[in-house]
């Protein structure tokens, strides 16, 4: 049976315990809840265990439920943790006084049971532990009037930057406000950086699973992330098995970024490789990115030096809250000279890449390490290479009208914003490597060995590994610093 059809299965039993309990008298009270309402955004939902096999929130934000449904904010937790059952949101942006309107439902001895009109305000923030975080969840100071003010962190007489940092006072122009050097021997020591641990789905579904155990080292000062065969680290025949990433993942429990069953032609993905993020520790609003890096070398192999949003203020879907590259070239020999850097804020062409910025190199970019620079202001970004400006993205009037010229869906939610939007809220830092998927190689290239529309795209991929495989000898990406400075 394959995982869809389990969840269509364990789907429909739910609606039926459901429809079950709303039509009986229930013999059975759920307790209410412990909610708690986290910082910097998201909160909790904490209900003891009592023999249930499965627990389930549906909430709205500030809005009543008027008739029973299933509401904006739906989970279904599978198991318990430590004798209780947890749904954590990790996506609320949360106020002092906002309400949560909630209903849970559980299955026990299998039987549905309800537990209706619930309600949350909120009154203060917890951290992850359960200790007070204080009273607002992101604090952002408004910007000093004054152009000569001091910094009492840096001491000295400074000019307010346009640069804001999430949960810091003003920074001053041109002050280095994020550094890595990467000068230790494990991951334990990235003490600004957090590794995913996750099937990297949607909107471009690479061939990839990150897992940082096997393929993050370090070498004479770099972070070196390299692609691994899945089955090379595993064992033959693994793809057509099934991988549970457990209580170690990152993504989205019970769902595809955690578990994945192999059925048929829909394999696990064949390679394994790393990304790691400072969203944890670091995210900022504008300014000067500089990444010194050594890039990857293989076909369909593709760095990620980028940055990505924090909040997903314009909803976490097909890049309608952004992602900005600061470097990015295609492993293939073919197509290794040709650099780019820039927005991207759709997911399919043509406006995918409308935005990028192209330096074509005078050998490939793999060959030695270079200095890649963004400077992302209020009214546009610049792209560097080793000091020499390549590009520069003009939003004009805004991104809205050309996006919508082009047929994107979601630009609408852009016109709430200013004309750099969705470019215009916290952003965090990502390096990484992944593999393939369906958006960033044309079906046209040649030798291509799948067809990015095809239901057997994995598949086909895996299966011509004797014609790739040979050409990642160099596949590692390879990075030696990366600094941060306020415009």
């Amino acid at each position: 049976m394959t995982c869809v059809v389990r969840i269509a299965l364990l789907y429909f039993a739910v609606l039926i315990a459901i429809c079950g309990a709303q039509n009986r008298r229930q013999d059975y009270e759920i307790p209410d809840p412990t909610v708690e309402a986290l910082f910097p955004k998201g909160f909790r939902v904490t209900l003891k265990d009592d023999g249930y096999s499965l627990f389930g929130f549906r909430g709205n934000i500030n809005k009543e439920f008027k008739v029973m449904n299933e509401g904006d904010i739906k989970q279904d937790v599978h198991r318990p943790k430590g004798g209780k059952w947890v749904y954590k949101n990790r996506d609320a942006k949360l106020e002092i006084g906002d309400t949560i309107f909630y209903w849970i439902y559980v299955i026990k001895d299998g039987k549905g049971y309800m537990n209706t009109d619930l309600e949350y305000t909120v009154t203060g923030f917890v951290k992850e532990d359960g200790t007070p975080a204080g009273a607002q969840p992101n604090p952002q100071p408004d910007l000093p009037t004054s152009k000569d003010l001091v910094d009492p962190r840096y001491d000295q007489d400074c000019t307010i930057s346009k640069t804001k940092v999430q949960g810091q006072p003003p920074v001053c122009t041109g002050n280095l406000i994020f550094s890595e050097e990467f000068e230790g021997t494990s991951l334990r020591e990235l003490k600004k950086w957090d590794a995913l641990i996750q099937f990297p789905e949607e909107p471009d579904y690479p061939f990839n699973v990150y897992i940082p155990d096997k393929t993050v080292s370090f070498e004479e000062g770099s972070l070196v992330i390299t692609p691994v065969l899945t089955e090379t680290d595993r064992s033959e025949g693994f793809l057509h098995q099934s991988l549970d990433l457990g209580e170690r993942c990152t993504g989205k429990v019970d769902t595809l970024e955690c578990t994945q069953v192999a059925s048929g032609s829909q394999i696990l993905p064949p390679v394994t490789t790393a990304k790691i993020t400072s969203k944890r520790t670091f995210n900022f609003m504008f300014g000067r990115v500089e990444v010194r890096a050594k890039l990857p070398h293989g076909s369909w192999i593709i760095p990620e030096i980028n940055l990505e949003p924090s909040d997903n203020a314009y909803g976490p879907n097909n890049y309608e809250s952004g992602l900005m590259r600061v470097a990015f070239v295609r492993g293939n020999p073919g197509l290794a000279k040709k650099l780019y850097g820039g927005p991207v804020l759709a997911h399919n062409e043509p406006f995918r890449t409308a935005l990028l910025k192209e330096k074509i190199g005078i050998d490939n970019w793999h060959k030695e390490f270079h200095n890649y620079t963004m400077i992302w202001r209020p009214d546009g970004i610049d792209l560097l290479v080793d000091g020499e400006q390549y590009g520069t993205v003009n939003p004009g009037g805004g991104f809205f009208e050309a996006a919508k010229n082009s047929n994107v869906g979601h630009a609408f939610h852009w016109q709430k914003g200013t004309i750099m939007a969705p470019l215009d809220q916290m952003f965090h830092l990502t390096l990484g490597l992944r593999v393939g998927g369906i958006n960033d190689f044309s079906d046209d290239l040649d030798d291509k060995p799948w067809k990015n529309s095809a239901s057997k795209a994995v598949f086909d991929f895996w299966k011509s590994k004797d014609a790739w495989h040979p050409s990642w000898e160099n596949g590692a990406l390879r990075v030696d610093s990366v600094r941060v400075y306020a415009l």
